[in-house]
């Protein structure tokens, strides 16, 4: 299976539909505010311009995967997880406090500028955020309200419905959970593990397979067997995205190098460093660490030390290790083969990306 190819061409799907349903949007609001207007349109503008849209995949995935058949439907239905997730990284980028994602402004960026710009330039910060949380949240009632109005059951769409909700209690717990640990001393690596499970794992990967089988009608055994193939490729993904914010190229990720150096991210790779660092090294860690005015000569100090302590080539084993544990969880669950095989060449797909 050419994997690249099937993914290209279900993410064409996916952002034909959320073009669709946006411009609905759009015009819709045309005569309620034309200041909303633009937050829709540059909304609209900044869900289009990146992104894998590897959670509206698997929605699509899990619902084939239980025998689902009605393939217009649930592509229809799939960018409701999407939706949910523009709105989790509209809050995400203000706590992260990052200006760009897939090289665009991030909404409370932009309207930072815009107050400067167009207002009264005061308090351009806080209006940029402030603006940036209540479109996150509009765009999450509209997530909801496109499961709310899919054409499934009304029994099997209110089940769904409930578990959404429970997928982005779980995530807000792990966002909960990664502040919460960016301001403590000391931290463990099955910490760091839990979070990245409840903010990654079952937010992106089990919760939108479990989503599509549960449209397609799936019972909760065959949802639970997803499971056990979704939280460990899960959380292989978060310690790829971990390597890419340390070594990544900025032209692939649309993110800056060294952003969550400076935000003072305390990842599993950086846990296992200071753990093996010597005391030299880890006096250099607390140096780089945290410092938002990090250069690019800091950035390979930083890369070199996640080297030289074996943190980096611990956790390129670990995912491996993670990658080897789903693929075999697949042998036990009796899925439609396409979706069974597409399921395999992800897992090798997602741990060799570099964005």
């Amino acid at each position: 299976m050419d994997i690249t190819q099937e993914l290209k061409e279900y993410k064409q799907d996916v952002n034909h539909e959320i073009e669709i349903y946006l411009d609905r949007i759009i015009e819709e609001t045309k005569d309620i505010d034309p200041f909303v207007l633009d937050a829709m349109k540059f909304f609209k503008k900044t869900i289009l311009a990146g992104g894998k849209r590897i959670r509206p995949i698997l929605m699509c995935v899990g619902y084939k995967a239980a025998g689902g058949t009605d393939y217009k439907e649930i592509l229809k239905t799939s960018i409701s997880i999407e939706f949910i997730h523009a709105f989790l990284l509209m809050h995400d980028d203000i706590i992260d406090r990052d200006d760009l994602r897939h090289g665009k402004k991030t909404m409370h960026a932009h309207y930072r500028d815009y107050n400067k710009l167009f207002l009264l330039n005061k308090d351009a910060d806080h209006f940029g955020t402030s603006i940036a949380i209540v479109v996150g949240d509009f765009i999450y009632s509209l997530g909801n309200q496109v499961l709310f109005e899919s054409q499934f059951e009304s029994q099997i769409i209110i089940k769904a419905l409930n578990k959404l909700q429970k997928v982005v209690g779980l995530t807000c717990v792990g966002e909960i959970q990664d502040v919460h640990m960016e301001y403590r001393k000391q931290i463990t690596e099955d910490e760091i593990l839990t979070m990245y499970t409840n903010k990654t794992a079952k937010y992106t990967f089990e919760g939108p397979l479990q989503l599509g089988a549960m449209l397609a009608g799936a019972d909760n055994d065959f949802c639970e067997n997803l499971g056990k193939y979704a939280v460990p490729i899960g959380i292989a993904f978060q310690l790829r995205d971990d390597m890419l914010g340390i070594f990544g190229n900025t032209k692939k990720t649309g993110k800056p190098v060294g952003s969550d150096i400076a935000e003072g991210k305390i990842t599993f790779m950086v846990k296992r460093a200071y753990t093996n660092a010597t005391r030299v090294q880890k006096k250099e860690l607390d140096n780089l660490l945290g410092d938002q005015k990090i250069d690019a000569s800091g950035v390979k100090k930083f890369q070199n030390i996640m080297i030289d302590t074996g943190a980096k080539e611990f956790v390129e084993q670990y995912m491996q290790e993670l990658i080897q544990q789903s693929q075999k969880s697949l042998e036990k669950i009796n899925l439609e083969n396409n979706a069974k095989q597409f399921l395999l060449a992800l897992s090798e797909h997602l741990n060799q990306r570099e964005k």
